[in-house]
């Protein structure tokens, strides 16, 4: 299983596709962590295909178990009006401390779109690595891979099916006072940046 997964996300990365236009994806950034936080995380997104936005994320238990939950409202990227982009991701673990060294890998995927001037249904793979440091008090938990996307296009200006790749990257800080804050970034064919918090409930 890991093998193929690995293979899958190799090979799609390996494409050259036509990246989403003018839609909000909901997948970039991904915050798909070995150690993503439980409960309710609120963001100030910049997201591919869409302006400054605001991103909520829920996820019932912490780390890539179980299933999360997004939705974004931001500015349309080229358009008059205010897109929305949501999904549910689903992930696990591929692999915990490997070559006994504090390295975690796992995988994720799920289903989501964006509605705006046209729809986006969007599926994405991918793998992450992560480890956890800490130092002064401060808990580092960073993360980074690469997902691929298979996108649907319906609209008044498009009906196209495009397939593409990204690489992903992030961050969530533990503070002293039990404050979470949590960066997430995406280059290629999703180009996003997200910076919030984990809400303290």
């Amino acid at each position: 299983m890991r093998r193929f997964l690995f293979a899958t996300v190799a090979t799609l990365t390996g494409f050259s596709a036509a990246p989403i236009v003018a839609q909000t994806a909901w997948d970039a950034p991904a915050f798909i962590s070995h150690v993503a936080p439980a409960g309710a995380s609120i963001f100030l997104i910049s997201p591919h295909g869409g302006d400054i936005g605001g991103l909520l994320t829920f996820r019932h238990e912490a780390g890539p178990v179980g299933l999360g939950y997004r939705g974004s409202l931001s500015d349309e990227n080229g358009g008059d009006g205010i897109a929305f982009a949501g999904g549910i991701d689903i992930s696990g673990f591929l692999s915990r401390s490997v070559n006994d060294a504090p390295i975690d890998v796992l995988w994720w995927s799920g289903a989501g779109l964006g509605i705006g001037d046209n729809t986006v249904i969007s599926f994405p793979l991918g793998a992450m690595i992560g480890w956890s440091g800490s130092g002064d008090g401060v808990t580092f938990n960073p993360y980074a891979g690469a997902h691929a996307t298979l996108d649907f296009f319906t609209g008044n200006d498009t009906n196209d099916v495009t397939l593409g790749a990204s690489f992903d990257m992030g961050v969530d800080l533990v503070l002293p006072s039990g404050w979470i804050v949590r960066f997430g970034g995406a280059v290629g064919d999703r180009e996003a940046f997200a910076i919030g918090v984990r809400l303290n409930t």
